[in-house]
């Protein structure tokens, strides 16, 4: 399951953006934002991604240093020399870089979950940041 329309419409007003600002940020129409608050048209994983980024970049001063996604799921060494986001640095990130799922899910168990969206570590980080 995607972004809903009220996620979209909240993550906006975080932002502190009208529709026609983040219309231009996402480079699309204002009609587009407007269809996916409405819940006219469904949000397309790439605007949804770039939605959770701009949040998140913008917002990094509610989060902790000490807080990376290899960190709080404990991933053996194993899993961080194939992890994408271990490579880059980006243990805020995880979700954005490795897309669908994490490195983890298939070196180990269900620990790691199949969409990044759903992740407990992106989930915590999300609260955080809408408090």
């Amino acid at each position: 399951m995607g972004m809903t329309k009220k996620e979209f419409s909240r993550i906006r007003k975080t932002l502190k953006k009208t529709q026609k600002e983040t219309a231009i940020l996402l480079g699309i129409s204002q009609k587009a934002v407007e269809s996916y608050e409405q819940g006219l048209r469904n949000i397309p994983r790439n605007i949804e991604r770039i939605m959770y980024f701009l949040l998140f970049k913008l917002n990094m001063d509610k989060l902790e240093q000490g807080e990376l996604c290899w960190n709080e799921k404990g991933c053996s060494p194993e899993i961080r020399r194939n992890c994408v986001a271990w490579i880059a640095k980006e243990g805020f990130f995880c979700w954005f870089l490795t897309g669908k799922t994490c490195v983890g899910q298939k070196m180990v168990s269900v620990k790691y979950s199949q969409n990044c969206f759903d992740c407990n570590f992106f989930r915590e980080k999300l609260k955080k940041i809408l408090s």
